[in-house]
């Protein structure tokens, strides 16, 4: 990690000795494709496909005829220009659900949109997507299903032969349509694709695609840089480490609470994509259309995923007209407005900020409000903990808080909690924050609205000396309320 204080000290011609040094880092640390993971926050899902034209079916069977598959409208600009107003960086189609229908003209099978009505056959939903996402910036992602009920259908079918007819897919998708910054291998139906199939596939995607994020679960969990969660309501667990251990997660009993909760001190950094939709369906489907998830259930969802150490995937399922439906796509656009007004302002700008426990030059507590991720505060080696006490030039009413660790450096902190006082001595712990384990990335505190002029970080515990590089206190916005 390069600090920006010591490019600071050279353009001032100070030693860098007068800076104190860098904490090393403590056990496993995210790869450069996970930090740029993490920096996305939001990624979109789009399951679009031939489930969306049959009535209310999620999970094909692989005997729809490919001839219903007919957007009369399909615009996937309409779809990027929802995720620009929402402030989404990032999406992922699904080019290939379990049913197997494919939205690409693949050469190796005749289940897809050169068999459909749309475009008389000549049409292609992935390349419409990916270039759409180029022209206006959007991080391409792929869901090539590995389960196909479709393939399953065939008398010949065994898994040595689809593994090689997955092998020809994927390199299609990998090779034939520009950058793919995620790669999406659900976990569902497919316990018969054991590990040594997807060696293979890993190495397409790392082959064509370097800086490819592959999430991955079960069997293909060797070669995963991100994982599932556990769920599809939207909830991590609290803690929710980054770390997991490869043994445990293969234990029954261990399964779930490995992918929800992380493993403290675990062997590899796996962390968490936590994965809901919009809709009560993945698929849309009209009967839903009063029951799109509210501004408010969004900031509950985005609290217990992006505010607990890991990366919201949502789903915005396109209609049959192949466009997103505007209640979709207004309650997202209102959820990030909302979430620019709640952070737009910490309320701990201006204070005056202490700590016995600093480091030294170039990490002082001051940093941890500067608006700067690349600068942090650090405690010494050896200590553990610190209290970190902020002063405010007066008394403020908040009900949000959030934490930011220096994850390049590893999980650090195991234990933390936050005060309030009025005359900075006698303290009130927030009751929501008594059990605080795991920062991470982010974590987001809520609480009911207290009014203070002094608050206090407590640090009481960790793996190594405290590393954190952004906190703030917060009003949230009326809008997701």
């Amino acid at each position: 990690m390069k600090l920006k204080t010591l490019a600071i000290a050279s353009l001032l011609g100070l030693g860098a000795q007068a800076f104190a040094q860098a904490p090393a880092p403590y056990g496993p640390v995210p790869n450069d494709r996970q930090l740029e993971w993490y920096d996305r926050e939001i990624i979109a899902f789009f399951h679009f496909g031939i489930n969306t034209f049959e009535d209310f079916v999620n999970e094909g069977d692989g005997k729809a005829p490919a001839a219903i598959f007919n957007p009369t409208q399909l615009d996937c600009l309409q779809w990027m220009e929802t995720l620009k107003n929402a402030g989404i960086p990032a999406a992922i189609l699904t080019a290939k659900h379990a049913d197997g229908f494919c939205l690409w003209p693949s050469r190796y099978t005749d289940y897809g949109v050169k068999n459909s009505a749309w475009k008389n056959g000549k049409g292609d939903v992935v390349r419409e997507f990916t270039d759409a996402c180029e022209e206006t910036g959007i991080k391409a992602g792929i869901y090539l299903g590995p389960h196909d009920r479709h393939e399953h259908l065939h008398p010949d079918y065994t898994p040595q032969r689809y593994k090689d007819y997955y092998a020809n897919q994927l390199r299609e998708l990998m090779t034939d349509y520009g950058k793919i910054w995620e790669t999406w291998w659900d976990g569902a139906g497919a316990d018969e694709l054991t590990t040594p199939l997807y060696t293979e596939w890993y190495k397409i995607v790392r082959d064509n695609q370097p800086d490819c994020v592959i999430f991955g679960t079960k069997n293909s969990y060797p070669f995963a840089d991100v994982r599932w969660m556990g769920n599809e309501a939207g909830h991590c667990g609290d803690p929710c480490w980054a770390t997991t251990d490869s043994i445990a997660i293969r234990d029954e009993a261990a399964y779930y609470d490995a992918l929800n909760q992380g493993v403290l001190n675990g062997n590899a950094y796996i962390p968490a994509e936590t994965d809901v939709s919009i809709r009560p369906s993945w698929f849309y489907h009209s009967e839903e259309d009063g029951r799109v998830k509210t501004p408010a259930e969004l900031w509950d969802i985005y609290c217990t995923s992006v505010g607990r150490n890991s990366v919201l995937l949502l789903n915005l399922p396109p209609d049959r007209r192949g466009l997103l439906h505007p209640v979709d796509s207004l309650n997202v656009v209102t959820l990030r407005k909302g979430l620019d007004e709640t952070f737009g302002n910490n309320l701990l700008s201006k204070a005056k900020v202490s700590s016995a426990a600093g480091r030294g030059k170039g990490f002082e507590p001051r940093l941890l409000i500067d608006g700067d991720s690349k600068t942090y505060f650090a405690g010494k080696d050896g200590v553990k903990g610190a209290d970190i006490i902020f002063k405010l030039p007066k008394q403020e009413t908040f009900d949000c808080l959030m934490l930011q660790e220096v994850i390049e450096l590893g999980h650090r902190t195991t234990a933390w909690c936050v005060d309030y006082s009025d005359n900075g001595r006698d303290w009130t712990t927030i009751p929501e924050t008594a059990g605080c384990q795991s920062v991470g990335h982010k974590w987001i505190v809520r609480f009911k609205p207290v009014t203070a002029r002094y608050v206090r970080l407590r640090i009481k515990d960790g793996n190594a000396s405290p590393a954190l590089h952004t906190f703030g206190i917060y009003r949230q916005s009326e809008l997701l309320k």
